[in-house]
């Protein structure tokens, strides 16, 4: 029987890739909605262009939607409710989450669904999320399941690296702690695999044109070098033997559901800090950075102040390390004894799967119902 249609307004966080792609799967579930990203032209072609020729969207938004999926942006969610439709609010860093503010009004939200994550190990920090009788603990928003072939290699991701909305931080700053953490992180690290002979399959990424062109001179010409669609990442996880990630939540989740042995490199935001902790084993030695690089306490107090000044300090702290030859040899000496002293399994702590991969699922049937309740 044919789902009754609905019209649906979208619109995500574009910090890394994490949310285009959580709703891209959760899009997926949804094949009856008409639906309209929210966003100005710039973060509209993007999203559509990430999200790829499997999805159409609606040519001629409605005057007033049936249902709004807003995915980790509490300030969307607020602006969104003005315009007097119901909310179906995901949010896949409960743990994130330290003030009211950093959470959308419940006032305006039809659904709040967090994503699950061990929380007796890492407490829920906002009083709002504490309180909150009615949220819906979902499962991990993640490609289904799929057997892994393996026998690819190793393939390398930096995730989203340039961030389209970082609260205000100057976009030249962002740049430069980009170009930093790949003078740092990246071209090491793949000469250290190149010089011991391990074979590199991928490396993947919102990396531009000019360092693509860097990097495809360093490795051989079977490398796929590069951002790749969602279905190409998915095969090339498939095909890899270890995966070597920046540590985004979604692509963490997505090697554990088939095994893939994951390693982790150092962090470049706020919550990919928190999230090497959560999701890797207790005492791993990961590639974190090196204390002359980051005040771990500074951080800490930092964080406090918002998502702006945290990453303000992250990003300076990076070009700074990369301008002084003992700290670029800090972070080299870090990679190597990471990779020497890495798990066969790799650092992913296998707890995280027992909270399942049906997220997109349950939050596409979820807005569906908050659809045909309004309509």
């Amino acid at each position: 029987m044919e789902r009754d249609r609905f019209s649906l307004l979208a619109a995500t966080r574009h910090i890394g890739w994490g949310g285009v792609g959580k709703l891209r799967l959760i899009l997926e579930k949804l094949p009856q909605a008409s639906v309209t990203i929210h966003g100005d032209e710039h973060i509209v072609t993007t999203t559509k262009r990430f999200l790829g020729p499997q999805h159409t969207f609606d040519a001629n938004p409605p005057a007033k939607f049936d249902v709004s999926l807003v995915i980790n942006d509490p300030a969307l969610a607020d602006s969104i409710a003005e315009l007097d439709v119901p909310i179906v609010y995901v949010d896949s860093l409960p743990y994130v989450r330290r003030t009211d503010n950093d959470v959308p009004k419940p006032a305006g939200i039809a659904c709040y669904c967090a994503q699950k994550y061990p929380i007796d190990l890492f407490p829920l920090a906002s009083p709002l999320l504490r309180n909150w009788q009615d949220i819906r603990w979902i499962d991990p928003i993640v490609p289904m399941p799929q057997t892994r072939r393996g026998g690819g290699g190793i393939v390398i991701n930096v995730g989203g690296l340039y961030a389209y909305n970082l609260a205000g931080i100057p976009a030249d700053l962002v740049n430069d702690a980009v170009d930093a953490y790949l003078n740092l992180v990246l071209f090491p690290l793949v000469d250290l695999l190149q010089r011991s002979d391990r074979g590199i399959s991928a490396i993947c990424g919102n990396i531009n044109e000019a360092t693509c062109r860097r990097v495809r001179a360093a490795v051989a010409d079977s490398v796929a070098v590069g951002p790749q669609s969602p279905h190409a990442f998915e095969r090339i996880l498939g095909d890899a033997d270890l995966l070597i990630t920046a540590p985004g939540s979604t692509t963490m989740l997505q090697a554990m559901s088939i095994d893939l042995p994951t390693l982790l490199l150092p962090s470049l935001n706020r919550s990919q800090f928190l999230n090497a902790q959560i999701y890797s084993k207790p005492d791993t030695d990961f590639m974190q950075w090196p204390d002359g690089v980051l005040d771990m306490a500074e951080l800490e107090r930092m964080r406090a102040k918002g998502l702006r000044a945290a990453n303000t300090y992250i990003y300076q702290s990076i070009v700074d390390a990369a301008a002084s030859s003992d700290l670029r040899e800090a972070v080299a000496s870090n990679i190597r004894k990471a990779l020497s002293n890495a798990p066969r399994d790799g650092v992913l702590n296998s707890r995280l799967a027992e909270f399942g991969a049906a997220g997109a699922e349950q939050v596409a049937r979820l807005v569906e119902q908050v659809a045909l309740r309004r309509r």
